[in-house]
């Protein structure tokens, strides 16, 4: 079955992040590329979280992403870059390395 893997901080994440085919990573993140040519890892999108709340509405912050979702497509080693920060007034690039196991 696959994994939802949450990572708060990717600046403490081991490099390799060793995960499966299928599991999606919930990044702490504003955005996220992936490098060109890696066809192991899919960008779902960047997003800004939201909460459930009471009467049906969903409630939800001003202000910049802050979630960004990768999925691992097929075993490999993939480099992806996830920015920090706010991505309008200073944002840090890190590289993440993952490596996909069947």
């Amino acid at each position: 079955m696959a994994r939802l893997i949450e990572v708060q901080d990717v600046r403490s994440c081991a490099s390799p992040l060793v995960v499966q085919v299928g599991d999606v990573l919930l990044l702490h993140a504003a955005g996220g590329r992936v490098q060109p040519g890696e066809s192991f890892v899919e960008l779902l999108g960047h997003f800004v979280q939201a909460i459930a709340g009471e009467q049906g509405r969903v409630l939800t912050p001003q202000g910049p992403p802050n979630v960004t979702l990768f999925r691992a497509c097929q075993a490999g080693l993939a480099l992806i870059d996830v920015i920090t920060g706010d991505p309008f007034h200073g944002s840090t690039t890190f590289q993440l390395r993952i490596k996909i196991e069947s």
